[in-house]
C-alpha cells in the first residue's frame, strides 16, 4: 500500500513556496539552502531540521535573531502550522499538510511523490545525548536577546563537531539534542575525537552542558541513515535514562559500560561504580571522562 508523504513548506507574503525536507539552512552566504541577501542577516543565521513529521527551527547564534510569532527564538522550537517565522527583511509562514485529501492540487504538484511504508532496519549505533545544564532557570534569569545568541552559538558549534567527526544530528530536545553514529570499524576513534572536541567546547562555552554516550542496537525507520528518520528501541531508552543519571550525579560526562568497552583504548575513562538505571535491572557499571 502506498501513501503520500506529508507536504511541508515555507510560504512568503508574495505566495512563493520553499519545500522543506531534511535540513534547510538560512543565511547570507551562498552555502545556505535559502540565501537571504540582507546585511542584517548573519552568514549562518538559522536552520530548520526535519525530525520525522516534525520540523524544528534553530537560531545558529545570529546577531539579529529569529522570531516565531513575534517572540525571539532562544532554543530549538518545534514549528506548528501557521507559525510566522521572521528574520531580518523576510517573513515566512510555516505550512504543513499531513492529510493528502485536504491538500490542494497546486500544493500536491509541488512535491508530489509516493513512498512505500518505511522499512525497519536494525544497526549497531553510538548514541550521544547533549543537554544544557539549568536551562529552564537560565531562561528565566536572562533576557531573550542575550540568551538566544549564546544557545544558538552552542548549537552551531556542536553541529560543526558532528559534521567534522561524521556524526548525524538525529533530534533536537528543546535544550539539547540526540546525535548518532552507525558503528563501523573506525567509529570508536571518531567518537573519541568528538568527545575531545566537545570537552574543549565545554571549557570555552559560556553555557555548561553534559554529555551521555551509549553503544547498542537501534531500530531505524525511514530513509537510512538520514537525519529525518526515526530511532526506536530499548537501547535508545537506556541512553535517555543514562543522561538523567548524569544529571542526578552532577556529572558533565557519563558513559555506559557498553561504550566504555569500545573506548577504553581511546579515552581515559574512570569508573563511577555500579549505578541503578530505572527499568534496567540489575545495577550497571558507568564511567565518566577524566578531566
Amino acid at each position: 500500500m502506498q501513501e503520500l508523504e506529508a507536504t511541508t513548506w515555507l510560504e512568503t507574503l508574495e505566495g512563493d513556496r520553499i519545500p522543506l525536507r531534511g535540513v534547510c539552512t538560512f543565511g547570507r552566504t551562498s552555502a545556505n539552502t535559502v540565501v537571504l541577501p540582507n546585511e542584517k542577516v548573519s552568514r549562518h543565521h538559522a536552520m530548520i531540521h526535519q525530525q520525522g513529521f516534525e520540523f524544528w527551527i534553530v537560531d545558529l547564534g545570529s546577531t539579529n535573531g529569529v522570531q516565531i510569532n513575534g517572540v525571539r527564538v532562544t532554543h530549538p522550537l518545534n514549528l506548528q502550522p501557521g507559525d510566522q517565522i521572521q528574520m531580518p527583511g523576510v517573513l515566512f509562514i510555516f505550512k504543513q499538510v499531513t492529510e493528502p485529501e485536504t491538500a490542494s492540487e497546486s500544493v500536491l504538484q509541488m512535491t508530489h511523490y509516493e513512498v512505500t511504508k518505511p522499512e525497519i532496519q536494525i544497526a549497531k549505533c553510538w548514541m550521544l545525548l547533549a543537554d544544557l545544564q539549568g536551562f529552564t532557570q537560565l531562561s528565566q534569569q536572562v533576557v531573550a536577546d542575550e540568551l538566544a545568541p549564546l544557545v544558538g552559538k552552542w548549537m552551531a558549534n556542536c553541529q560543526d563537531i558532528l559534521q567534522k567527526q561524521k556524526g548525524v544530528l538525529g533530534k533536537f530536545l528543546g535544550d539539547g539534542f540526540l546525535a548518532y553514529w552507525i558503528a563501523h570499524d573506525d567509529t570508536a576513534e571518531l567518537i573519541a575525537m568528538a568527545c575531545r572536541d566537545f570537552q574543549a567546547l565545554q571549557e570555552s562555552a559560556p553555557l555548561p552542558f553534559r554529555i551521555a554516550l551509549h553503544y547498542g542496537e537501534v531500530a531505524f525507520g525511514g530513509q537510512f541513515p538520514d537525519a529525518s528518520n526515526t530511532m526506536l528501541g530499548m537501547e535508545l531508552n537506556y541512553a535517555f535514562r543514562l543522561e538523567r543519571l548524569a544529571s542526578q550525579l552532577k556529572l558533565l560526562w557519563i558513559f555506559s559500560g557498553a561504550a566504555e568497552r569500545k573506548l577504553y583504548a581511546h579515552l581515559p575513562l574512570v569508573s563511577c561504580g555500579l549505578q541503578r538505571i530505572p527499568d534496567f535491572e540489575p545495577d550497571h557499571p558507568c564511567f565518566t571522562l577524566e578531566t
